[in-house]
């Protein structure tokens, strides 16, 4: 998927950064504008099209970051146990659309695909942190709140981050992404970098995940990856119950290991489909051919709702099992 923004923003202060010029060049033909007020950016929107979050996504604003970078990954809940993860939040929202991407109800106040510009704020942030604490291991991803590769064409991120990272002995990059855009990454050096890919069966990619590369085609990006020396990563998930799951899963796997050798593979995770209640609407409304909808759902103890634990439990097992079979 080439992606082509509509219209390019950049806000006030951000126009002189180079991630700015490197975007601009890209795109020399695409009308830019230093809007006075992002809420009337919005509001025009709002007016103007049906689906305000997939219209949001076609348009971009090169942005100042004014916070903290680092932040403790958002996804823990009470009653649930952290994973110690980090992110770097570099992007909001994403070029792809996922029918069950919790971003279309999460961001909904501002869905404007936003880039931020002034990597050395985030670089000075991360080298005080992890010199502060040597001896603490910080596990770091940039794919919370979009995907860490799609754009790495024209917001080539990766070349510097990766080499940043590779020069800290107590932190590891997660480059966690659904895209085949690996091209920066083969000629750079893979040391202290996990490249992750999210992978469903082919019959849920094509349904379910409009706009990304087929399950082939990130495995095949992996493949690459793994052969340049990249630490690999695979999430399935959202796991999807349907008839004939069972056996679309088990062809996914074998595809997996057909492609990536098991001593080149860092982490394999497994998460079920799982909702907040405000964003089944926003799926059935903008997704009219979704089948993720067609078992039965309850909500648990963080508000979400999942599979009933007895099929989630069992899906579990089959997938532990099927890979350590293999």
């Amino acid at each position: 998927m080439d992606y082509q923004p509509e219209i390019i923003y950049i806000e006030e202060g951000a126009a002189d950064y180079a991630m700015t010029r490197r975007v601009l060049d890209h795109f020399p033909g695409v009308p830019t504008r230093q809007p006075p007020d992002l809420q009337e950016v919005m509001d025009d929107i709002r007016q103007s099209s049906v689906d305000v979050f997939g219209a949001a996504k076609r348009r971009l604003l090169l942005s100042r970051f004014k916070g903290s970078f680092l932040k403790k990954c958002p996804g823990i809940s009470p009653g649930m146990v952290c994973c110690n993860y980090y992110v770097v939040n570099l992007i909001t929202n994403c070029v792809y659309d996922c029918s069950y991407c919790f971003l279309q109800d999460f961001l909904q106040n501002n869905p404007l695909l936003t880039a931020f510009v002034n990597l050395d704020d985030l670089l000075a942030e991360l080298d005080e942190t992890l010199s502060a604490h040597p001896n603490r291991t910080f596990r770091v991803g940039t794919g919370e709140l979009t995907d860490s590769l799609a754009l790495d064409d024209f917001l080539p991120y990766s070349e510097t981050l990766i080499p940043f990272f590779n020069q800290r002995s107590n932190a590891v990059l997660e480059l966690k992404t659904k895209s085949d855009r690996i091209g920066n990454l083969l000629s750079l050096d893979p040391s202290n970098i996990i490249v992750s890919w999210s992978i469903n069966p082919p019959e849920i990619a094509e349904r379910e995940e409009k706009g990304t590369p087929g399950t082939l085609k990130r495995l095949n990006a992996a493949r690459q990856c793994a052969e340049k020396g990249y630490r690999i990563g695979f999430h399935f998930d959202p796991v999807i119950l349907f008839p004939g799951w069972e056996a679309a899963y088990a062809d996914l796997v074998d595809a997996l290991l057909e492609n990536v050798r098991p001593e080149s593979i860092e982490w394999i995770s497994i998460g079920g489909f799982r909702y907040r209640p405000n964003l089944k609407k926003v799926i059935k409304d903008r997704h009219q051919g979704t089948r993720l909808f067609t078992q039965e759902h309850l909500p648990s103890e963080d508000g979400k709702f999942r599979y009933l634990r007895p099929l989630r439990n069992r899906a579990f097992a089959t997938l532990r099992r099927m890979v350590k079979d293999r």
